[in-house]
C-alpha cells in the first residue's frame, strides 16, 4: 500500500483505538475539522480523500475497485489480526462523507452517496460514481470486521459503537459513527449519569427507552448536543431499532459509570443526584446512591467551592450532604458537586416525578411513570396550571394540590394511572409536561404490584414474588412489532395474540389462577410468580367471628361468618388492649435511644427476629430494618450510625410536650446534644435549648 494511505492508517489507529481507549467507547468520529486537525498534528502532507483515491482500481474493470485494500484486509486476517485493519482511512472517508449530510449545494441531508461521490470529485451518474456505489458493499463488510476486530480484543482497544439498521445498511455502518462527536460524548455520560444508569446497563434498559429518556431530558433545554444528533433525536421513530436506538443502546451497555473526559484521563465517575420530598411533603433533601468503589469521597460544591465529605451509608445510598438544602434556584438551575474521583449532578427540570423509596420510606425522584402506583409531582409555578390539567384527566381518586417546602413550586400528592382508557388518553393528548407521565419502555415482560406475601429468596429459583391469589401482579408488556399492535402473551404454555398498550400493564387478577406457581411472559422474555390462598392452614387464634364475605369481591356490610366461609376478618382485641406503638430502626446502626420529656432516656438494644420471620424464611432473609416498640411517654428517637447522629419525632410536632428534665440528667443531655443539628423543628430546638442549659450550669459549677 502507499505511504500516504500507510501514514493515515498508523495515525487514526493511534487515535482511535491506541491503549488509552481501553474499555471506552470507542467512536471513529471524523470530520472537516478533525481530519485538518489529525494532518496538521502529525505532518501529514496527503489529505484523507487523496490518501484512500490513491488506493482505488481504476485502471482494472474486471477487478473490484477496492481490491488493494481488500487484498490487504484478508492479509491481515489470515496472518492473526495484530493492530486495528488496514481498512481505517477508508472507513474514516465514509464517516467524513457522512458528516457533510447536509441540505446544501443541491442536494438533501439524507443523500450520503452524493457526498461520497464529492469527497473523490466524481459527478452523480458516471460510470466512475456507479463504481464507487456498488463498491460501497465492501465497505460494509469492512466496517462489519472491524466490529468483530472490537469484540475479539475484550475491549482493550476500545469496545465498538459500529451499528446499523434495516433502513439504512450499508450506509449506517458510518452514520452511527458520524452522530457522536467528541464533545457530544461527554455530554451522553452525564446523561446516563443523570437518568441514574447503572454501570454496563446491567437491567438491560433498552434502546427505545434510552431515546425515551434522552428527549425527556433535552425538552425545552439545551444541553449543547451537536445539531445533527439532536435532528436524529427529533426524527427518530418511535418503533423499530433505528440508527439512533441502536447507537444509544451500544453506548449504554459500554458504559463504565465514568465520564467521558480526556483532560480528567476519564477517571472520574459520575451520578445523578435525585431529590427527596420528606416528612409528608414539608422537607426537601439531597439524595445520592453511593459507588461501591468509593466507600468514602469528598465533593465540592460549584462554583462556590463548599465541600462536603461523602461517606457510604443506609440503602446504598452517602450522607454527607445534609447541610446542602435544596433551593428554588437550584431545582430550577441545576447543582454540579465536583471532586478528584466523583461528579454529581442534578440537571433542572420544571416539573419533577417522584416515587416512594423502597428503603427510605421518602418520596424520591424517579425516571419513569409506573400506572397503578401512586406518585407525587414537584411542580414550579410557571408549569402549575398545564400540570393540573393534565393529573386532572387522569381519573381515579381526587389530587391534592399542597404548597411545597420551597418558595415557588407546588406538590401534587396521589397522582396515580388507575383507569387505563383516561391514561392513554392524557398521554396521547400531548402536552408541555406529558413526558413525566411517561411509562418505561420495556424489551422484556415484568411483572408489577399485587399483593406480595414475600419476595423469592431463593438464589437461582427464578421466581419473583409470591403473591396472595386474586391480588396478583400486573404485567408490563413490551410494546408489538406488528402493525396491528398485537403481542403473543405466553400464560403457564397457552399463547394468546392480545392487543395492547406497552404503556398500560395487563391485571392478571381477572384471570382465575389456581394456587401454585405460574409463568407469563412472551415468547422472547417470562417470569414465574406464585399465588397463594394465605400464610395459614386455616384460621388464626383468636380471629373475630365478625367479617365480609368475599366471593371475588368483598361485600360492604360485616356479618357473622363460619370457619369454612371465605371472608376477610380482624382479630378480636378488647377496649382494654392498646397495642403498643413502634418505630421503623435501621439494623446498621450503633446506638439508639427514646428520650422522655422529662428527662427519662432508655437505650434500644437489636432484637432477634420474630419467631414467625425466622420458621417460614431461611436465614439471612431479614429486611434491612427492625421494629421497636415505644413505651408510653417517649417523644424523640435518636440514632447514631457509622457516619452520623440523627434524631426523629415519635409524635407529631404540635403534639409534643416542652422539655422539663432536672438539672442532673446529663445521659439525656448526651443525647440531645449529640444530634442538635440534625432537625430544625421548633420543638426540638427547645429540647436542644434545654440541654445547652444544663451543660451550662455544669461548667459554672
Amino acid at each position: 500500500m502507499r505511504g500516504a494511505y500507510e501514514r493515515w492508517q498508523e495515525v487514526l489507529g493511534g487515535e482511535f483505538f491506541g491503549a488509552g481507549q481501553a474499555f471506552r467507547s470507542a467512536v471513529l468520529y471524523v470530520d472537516d475539522e478533525v481530519a485538518r486537525e489529525l494532518a496538521k498534528d502529525n505532518d501529514l502532507n496527503t489529505a484523507l480523500p487523496h490518501a484512500v483515491a490513491g488506493e482505488l482500481n481504476w485502471d482494472l474493470p474486471d477487478r473490484p475497485l477496492l481490491d488493494r485494500i481488500k487484498s490487504a484486509c484478508f492479509a491481515w486476517e489470515s496472518g492473526g489480526s495484530s493492530g486495528p485493519p488496514p481498512s481505517l482511512p477508508l472507513l474514516a472517508l465514509s464517516v467524513l462523507a457522512a458528516t457533510r449530510m447536509t441540505s446544501s449545494d443541491g442536494m438533501l441531508k439524507s443523500n450520503f452517496y452524493g457526498r461520497w461521490f464529492q469527497l473523490f470529485g466524481e459527478e452523480p451518474g458516471t460510470y466512475r460514481a456507479n463504481r464507487l456505489r456498488s463498491a460501497f458493499e465492501d465497505v460494509a463488510a469492512m466496517w462489519e470486521q472491524l466490529d468483530r476486530w472490537l469484540d475479539g480484543t475484550g475491549g482493550l482497544c476500545g469496545t465498538s459503537t459500529v451499528s446499523t439498521d434495516e433502513h439504512y445498511w450499508k450506509i449506517g455502518y458510518p452514520i452511527s459513527q458520524a452522530l457522536v462527536r467528541g464533545s457530544d460524548r461527554e455530554i451522553l455520560t452525564r446523561f446516563f449519569a443523570a437518568t441514574r444508569l447503572r454501570p454496563n446497563n446491567p437491567g438491560q434498559v433498552s434502546g427505545r427507552e434510552l431515546l425515551r429518556r434522552l428527549r425527556v431530558w433535552t425538552a425545552g433545554r439545551d444541553r449543547r448536543l451537536s445539531p445533527r444528533l439532536m435532528d436524529e433525536l427529533a426524527n427518530a421513530g418511535d418503533s423499530g431499532d433505528t440508527l439512533i436506538v441502536s447507537l444509544l443502546k451500544r453506548l449504554a451497555d459500554e458504559w463504565d459509570g465514568r465520564l467521558h473526559e480526556p483532560e480528567h484521563e476519564h477517571r472520574r465517575r459520575a451520578l445523578g443526584l435525585r431529590l427527596v420530598v420528606a416528612d409528608r411533603g414539608k422537607r426537601l433533601e439531597w439524595l445520592a446512591e453511593s459507588v461501591a468503589e468509593l466507600p468514602e469521597t469528598e465533593v465540592r460544591l460549584l462554583p462556590d467551592g463548599r465541600t462536603f465529605k461523602l461517606h457510604q451509608d443506609y440503602a446504598n445510598t452517602y450522607s454527607g450532604l445534609e447541610t446542602l438544602h435544596p433551593s428554588a434556584q437550584q431545582l430550577s438551575n441545576g447543582v454540579r458537586l465536583g471532586g478528584s474521583d466523583l461528579v454529581i449532578e442534578w440537571t433542572p427540570q420544571d416539573v419533577v416525578l417522584l416515587r416512594k423509596h423502597p428503603h427510605l420510606g421518602d418520596w424520591v425522584s424517579t425516571e419513569y411513570f409506573e400506572p397503578g402506583n401512586q406518585h407525587w409531582l414537584l411542580a414550579a409555578d410557571s408549569a402549575v396550571s398545564e400540570v393540573r390539567d393534565m393529573v386532572g384527566t387522569l381519573g381515579g381518586r381526587t389530587i391534592r394540590e399542597t404548597p411545597s417546602p420551597v418558595p415557588g413550586w407546588k406538590l401534587f400528592k396521589g397522582v396515580r394511572a388507575v383507569n387505563g382508557a383516561a391514561f392513554t388518553r392524557t398521554l396521547d393528548q400531548g402536552g408541555k409536561h406529558t413526558h413525566v407521565l411517561e411509562p418505561q419502555i420495556r424489551q422484556h415482560a415484568k411483572l408489577a404490584g399485587g399483593l406480595r406475601i414475600a419476595p423469592e429468596y431463593r438464589a437461582g429459583a427464578g421466581v419473583v414474588g409470591h403473591y396472595l391469589r386474586h391480588a396478583a401482579p400486573d404485567l408490563l408488556l413490551p410494546p408489538g412489532e406488528t402493525p396491528d399492535r398485537k403481542v403473543d402473551v405466553v400464560l403457564d404454555g397457552r399463547t394468546e395474540s392480545l392487543r395492547t398498550d406497552p404503556r398500560i400493564p395487563f391485571p392478571l387478577w381477572v384471570i382465575p389462577l389456581e394456587e401454585g406457581e405460574h409463568t407469563v411472559g412472551t415468547a422472547l422474555s417470562s417470569q414465574t410468580f406464585t399465588v397463594h390462598d394465605g400464610l395459614h392452614e386455616g384460621l388464626p387464634p383468636q380471629t373475630g367471628t365478625l367479617g365480609y364475605p368475599c366471593d371475588g369481591s368483598a361485600r360492604g356490610e360485616p356479618l357473622e361468618t363460619g370457619d369454612s366461609q371465605t371472608a376477610i376478618r380482624g382479630a378480636y382485641a378488647p377496649e382494654s388492649i392498646r397495642l403498643p406503638r413502634t418505630v421503623i430502626l435501621r439494623c446498621t446502626v450503633l446506638e439508639a435511644m427514646l428520650i422522655t420529656p422529662d428527662g427519662d432516656v432508655r437505650k434500644i438494644a437489636q432484637t432477634p427476629p420474630p419467631a414467625w420471620m425466622t420458621s417460614r424464611l431461611p436465614e439471612g432473609a431479614r429486611g434491612p430494618c427492625l421494629e421497636v416498640q415505644v413505651p408510653a411517654g417517649y417523644v424523640w428517637l435518636i440514632y447514631r450510625t457509622p457516619s452520623r447522629w440523627s434524631v426523629r419525632p415519635l409524635l407529631e410536632a404540635a403534639h409534643i410536650p416542652a422539655p422539663s428534665p432536672s438539672q442532673s440528667d446529663f445521659a439525656w443531655t448526651y443525647a440531645v446534644l449529640s444530634a442538635a443539628q440534625r432537625s430544625q423543628l421548633p420543638a426540638w430546638q427547645d429540647y436542644v435549648a434545654a440541654a445547652e442549659a444544663i451543660v451550662g450550669k455544669r461548667n459554672n459549677r
